[in-house]
């Protein structure tokens, strides 16, 4: 299938418009946590019960082409990366290709979605533009999120949607749908 509108749908958005985990995303109850202003920018309250940074770090090496990888840049957490064949996403899904996601120990995830997805994904307040894009502009791409560690099992179902459309991003596609500016 190519970039087009959804077949026999004249006049709908394309299938790309909006990653299917996002397309109802409701918002996130409570104020934002805290961010460390210093590399890596560790979130420093709100963090996740015991155990939940494992489970999105095994839902993340389930995902297809995906390996786990020392972490860049002397990050901390544990780091995805895509195998060659499915690395097909803008450079700026990547956070150091072929790095997508970085799960870290707080259960918070460092990734990139698509500028529009990203803008959606903020403003119903589950995370934030890395504080890194704020800081060195141009060096990071302003898609480059923090999404702030799940507090239950609701808010980890939705931040595993938040990483599925991470992974739509880094791929180039979504289902057999490629991404505008993908490699395929």
């Amino acid at each position: 299938m190519t970039l087009s509108a959804r077949p026999g749908l004249r006049g709908s958005p394309p299938v790309w418009g909006m990653a299917p985990g996002l397309r109802r995303l409701a918002a996130r109850s409570g104020s934002a946590p805290r961010l460390a202003p210093t590399w890596p920018c560790r979130q420093l309250d709100d963090t996740s019960p015991a155990g939940y940074a494992a489970q999105l770090a095994s839902s993340a090496g389930a995902l297809t082409g995906v390996a786990e990888v020392p972490a860049p840049l002397n990050a901390i957490g544990r780091a995805f990366a895509l195998d060659d064949a499915h690395a097909m996403g803008q450079p700026e899904a990547f956070i150091f290709a072929p790095i997508w996601l970085i799960v870290r120990p707080d259960g918070s995830l460092h990734l990139s979605l698509r500028p529009e997805w990203a803008q959606k994904v903020v403003a119903k307040g589950w995370g934030t533009v890395h504080p890194f894009a704020r800081y060195m502009a141009g060096a990071v791409p302003p898609q480059s999120l923090v999404i702030y560690a799940p507090r239950d099992d609701d808010e980890l179902a939705i931040c595993r949607r938040i990483m599925n459309a991470a992974h739509c991003y880094a791929t180039g596609r979504i289902g057999e749908v490629a991404l505008p500016d993908s490699r395929w």
